[in-house]
């Protein structure tokens, strides 16, 4: 049995989603995201990564983004505590409805804790996105971003599949007006099913809640293929 406060935390996992109904004055987007993942382990510790992410949402054109990402990770403390450096190339559709090309860097912090059946996890994520003046105006450039990620799975014994609900806050960072204020709440909630040992699919159901700005909210579902090389 968990001890209380693990208890506490998992309901809060589970009334997350109630906040979706929280704010109807804003228009919601419908949309779909798919991606590639591949792995290597160059040691015990170290790991390299490559991903492809495709979105799509229902504005003019369908296509809303690509993400083309690549970095490093570092574990220690048993993989328990992880530290990672990436690099991404964005190619969207902006508000001003061009096509423009972004530089994003970011360093993640994670902690991982098992409580059988329950993995709760943290992750922390300092980030700066560069974009392009010539394709739309922006008073701040690059863009700094605090995000903090929380996550609950559920280990099934004997089962290849893995549910999990998660929950990721987005801080602005150096924004003037709204320097320190809660940009975004990402609330999710899918299933990892492993395919094999080197091998793996996820599926999920994502909510984006804007609290700033005048982006509308994003209800979209996507897979991603996983595999360790």
């Amino acid at each position: 049995m968990l001890p209380g406060f693990h208890k506490h935390l998992l309901y809060l996992f589970l009334l997350l989603p109630v906040s979706l109904f929280a704010q109807t004055e804003r228009e919601t987007h419908a949309g779909a995201s798919f991606s590639l993942t591949v792995e290597k382990d160059l040691s015990r510790f170290l790991t390299l990564s490559a991903d492809e992410e495709v979105r799509i949402v229902d504005n003019n054109t369908g296509f809303d983004r690509s993400v083309t990402s690549a970095g490093m990770e570092y574990s220690l403390f048993d993989r328990k505590v992880k530290i990672g450096a990436y690099y991404a190339f964005i190619y969207r559709y902006n508000n001003d409805f061009l096509y423009e090309t972004r530089h994003r860097c970011y360093l993640n912090l994670s902690y991982k804790e098992t409580f059988e059946p329950f993995i709760l996890s943290w992750r922390g994520r300092l980030q700066g996105t560069w974009r392009d003046e010539s394709r739309g105006a922006y008073k701040i450039n690059p863009k700094y971003v605090m995000k903090n990620k929380f996550e609950a799975a559920y280990m099934i014994w004997g089962s290849p599949w893995r549910p999990y609900l998660s929950c990721d806050l987005s801080t602005n960072l150096n924004e003037p007006v709204r320097e320190y204020e809660l940009l975004r709440v990402r609330y999710e909630g899918g299933v990892n099913w492993r395919l094999n040992r080197t091998t793996w699919m996820e599926f999920f159901l994502r909510y984006d809640e804007y609290l700033s700005g005048t982006d509308a909210h994003k209800l979209s579902v996507g897979a991603t293929y996983k595999m360790k090389l």
